[in-house]
């Protein structure tokens, strides 16, 4: 799990050599429902740089896609279960 989770890590580290952008912010925020919408358009792009699904969909709108990230890195097995197991058990917004 360790391993899985390093590579997650090293996922996300793909949005450090670049800033997200007010226009990626606001793209994001559009695709927010509420309470979520109201609360990260409050909080602003500089209180955002650490949540995971924001720098997600950057990354994403990008072509840095997870998915192919994580299928490219991991082994099948432990694809499957990224995708699978853990994924959906992810809550990628911190809580509120």
């Amino acid at each position: 799990m360790a391993y899985i989770g390093e590579i997650v890590i090293a996922y996300f580290n793909q949005v450090s050599p670049f800033n997200p952008t007010k226009n990626e912010f606001n793209l994001w925020i559009d695709s927010l429902h509420d309470p979520y919408k109201s609360f990260f358009t409050k909080k602003g792009l500089k209180n955002c740089l650490d949540q995971m699904n924001f720098l997600r969909f950057v990354l994403e709108l990008r072509d840095y896609g997870m998915d192919d990230f994580m299928k490219t890195h991991l082994t099948d097995e432990d694809y499957k279960f990224w995708k699978f197991d853990l994924l959906p058990s992810n809550h990628l917004t911190k809580s509120i």
